[in-house]
């Protein structure tokens, strides 16, 4: 409940309470988010923490953050709003559903766990009157949910390309400058941008996930993992592109057909033509939308690591925090209703 409310000088002005946050998920993420909170004290409470393992050794100051590995347990603590960064997609959807079931908004950067499940958990969201952001899921520091809802406002939308995997991109920077494939990817590992297991980098399970999220937010549809045609990067892929000389991109391509159709493919494809797509290097993500009218949107920026994922993680909570303030300003003179 919105009940520590503090009255500040001018009449009917109200100032909402911290925000109560847990944060599912210490890894590089994760653990970003949650010393990103500690650092923002005065705006945010971070309450408690879901992990695997509770011995394992972290930053000092998450020393005192309660630590807990029962999802149940970990909602008890009266959260506003939980942060989930896990890595896995089944404990995800179980933890992003109890939430949303007991009236906990949700920030999500999780992609295998929101693919999928978009629709079931956008109407979970409104039935217990949560907030369900996902922004971090897709593009890092690429507003890409966001530049599609620009131009979904702006008129029926037709065809979406972007460059949706950074750890990818960065693989192909350093393979097109001598470097071997292997390297590529152990250096993309080491940087943060791909997993100890690239797995669902490299096979394009990844970019299958967020293209499904991109077509739900142009289109209002969710693509089947199957329908999602993928090519896959390995050593031989990687040095045919490299002898080919030109640049190449991993490219995600949505459209709908005159049918009403929404199909999706994500290939490997030369953009020496396109100047946009090749100016996007290293760990870059960018989006393309265009509209019926021809009119196109785009946007880009980094699309892995830590720091660009942390900022989209607080760009939604900073949303859900600027609407409980808001409603508290309009609501000075009454008794406040559940946050979420």
């Amino acid at each position: 409940m919105i009940s520590d409310r503090e009255i500040i000088k001018k009449p009917g002005a109200v100032r909402a309470r911290r925000l109560r946050v847990g944060v599912a998920g210490l890894g590089v993420v994760g653990g970003g988010a949650a010393l990103e909170l500690i650092g923002e004290a005065g705006r945010y409470d971070l309450c408690a923490v879901l992990v695997r393992d509770r011995e394992k050794a972290r930053a000092p100051e998450l020393d005192a953050v309660r630590k807990y590995t029962d999802v149940g347990v970990f909602l008890s603590e009266g959260l506003d709003v939980i942060i989930d960064a896990l890595p896995c997609g089944d404990v995800g959807r179980v933890l992003i559903e109890c939430a949303l079931t007991q009236g906990v908004s949700v920030v999500s950067a999780n992609k295998q766990a929101v693919f999928g499940s978009l629709v079931r958990f956008c109407k979970l969201a409104a039935d217990n009157k949560a907030a369900f952001y996902y922004s971090a899921a897709v593009g890092g520091g690429a507003p890409m949910v966001e530049t599609v809802g620009q131009a979904r406002s702006a008129g029926e939308v037709k065809s979406l390309t972007a460059i949706v995997n950074g750890a990818v991109n960065y693989i192909l920077t350093l393979t097109g400058s001598g470097v071997s494939f292997d390297d590529a990817v152990k250096r993309a590992q080491m940087a943060g941008f791909a997993e100890p297991d690239p797995e669902a980098d490299l096979s394009g399970d990844d970019a299958r996930a967020k293209a499904s999220i991109l077509a739900f937010e142009a289109f209002g549809v969710e693509i089947a993992a199957e329908a999602i045609a993928v090519e896959a990067l390995d050593a031989a892929r990687a040095e045919h592109i490299v002898r080919d000389g030109r640049s190449w991109r991993q490219l995600t391509r949505i459209e709908k057909l005159d049918g009403g159709k929404v199909v999706a493919r994500i290939s490997y494809e030369c953009i020496d033509g396109d100047a946009f797509f090749r100016a996007v290097r290293d760990e870059g993500n960018a989006l393309r939308v265009v509209n019926a009218a021809g009119a196109e949107f785009t946007c880009a920026g980094k699309g892995a690591g830590r720091a660009p994922t942390v900022r989209s993680l607080f760009a939604d909570l900073e949303e859900i925090r600027a609407a409980s303030a808001g409603y508290l300003q309009e609501n000075s003179l009454k008794s406040a209703p559940p946050l979420s």
